[in-house]
């Protein structure tokens, strides 16, 4: 029965992307739920920035259908659950559109602070990463972090089944991601001036016809980052001091 199920994947994901190739010579859009396939994203963080992280007391930590890397606390699978692409007969050929890795997410904390990343979603016509972004503030949906370059484009293989790949590179946080991530990690000047010049690493996309199972596509609700204690102690004791001069005047 496995190795029916699993011929059946195999064709289904071929007769979906020919098919909808050879019916018609204009690009057709075709989405691939991809929940049930081995289907992943891995997210590595670039080893210089990481190091300069860790020296900053950043570290970053798994959440969701989001999993740690044997061996490494900076890089992660991210299983990917839904595709979309574009294919045509006239030229023959597949392009990317966009990717959604939901119910995975990242925590970055710092010892002054911390944000959440949640539902990745990839953009291939901006070149652009999003995610839902939960800081102590609250939770922006599908919000920019990283622009991205596609160092290598969507490369298809047809032995055993069609499977696809590609490789992202040089990801840098978007001017808004910037700012979010400086207020939310409570970064110092220094930190906040380097930020823009940082590459956050590299994203590479697998994706066979063999199945899996225990991956839920719902969308991770991840629980927004509570201020550091110390900082909770201050903005006690402002209060505290605001009640105790209403009091004496």
């Amino acid at each position: 029965m496995a190795s029916l199920k699993h011929t059946f994947a195999r064709r289904a994901l071929l007769s979906l992307a020919l098919g909808s190739a050879a019916a018609g010579a204009s690009a057709t859009s075709l989405t691939i739920p991809t929940t049930y396939l081995d289907a992943k994203a891995t997210y590595t963080f670039d080893a210089d920035t990481a190091s300069l992280m860790e020296l900053m007391g950043i570290s970053a930590r798994a959440l969701g259908n989001t999993r740690a890397v044997s061996g490494s606390n900076w890089q992660f699978m991210m299983p990917v659950t839904q595709v979309t692409l574009n294919a045509s007969l006239f030229p023959l050929g597949i392009t990317p559109v966009s990717g959604m890795a939901s119910g995975s997410g990242l925590m970055i904390q710092s010892e002054g602070g911390a944000l959440t990343l949640a539902n990745f979603g990839l953009d291939f016509k901006r070149n652009v990463l999003t995610a839902d972004l939960g800081t102590n503030v609250g939770i922006r949906k599908a919000f920019d972090v990283y622009s991205f370059t596609v160092d290598q484009g969507l490369h298809l293989s047809t032995s055993g089944g069609l499977s696809m790949a590609m490789n992202l590179s040089h990801m840098t946080l978007t001017t808004g991601a910037q700012a979010a991530f400086a207020s939310a990690l409570q970064l110092d000047p220094l930190a906040v001036d380097v930020l823009p010049v940082l590459n956050f690493g590299t994203l590479s996309v697998a994706i066979s016809p063999a199945l899996r199972f225990g991956v839920s596509d719902a969308a991770l609700v991840a629980a927004i980052p509570e201020p550091p204690r110390f900082a909770t102690l201050g903005l006690g004791l402002v209060g505290l001091a605001f009640v105790v001069r209403r009091r004496m005047s």
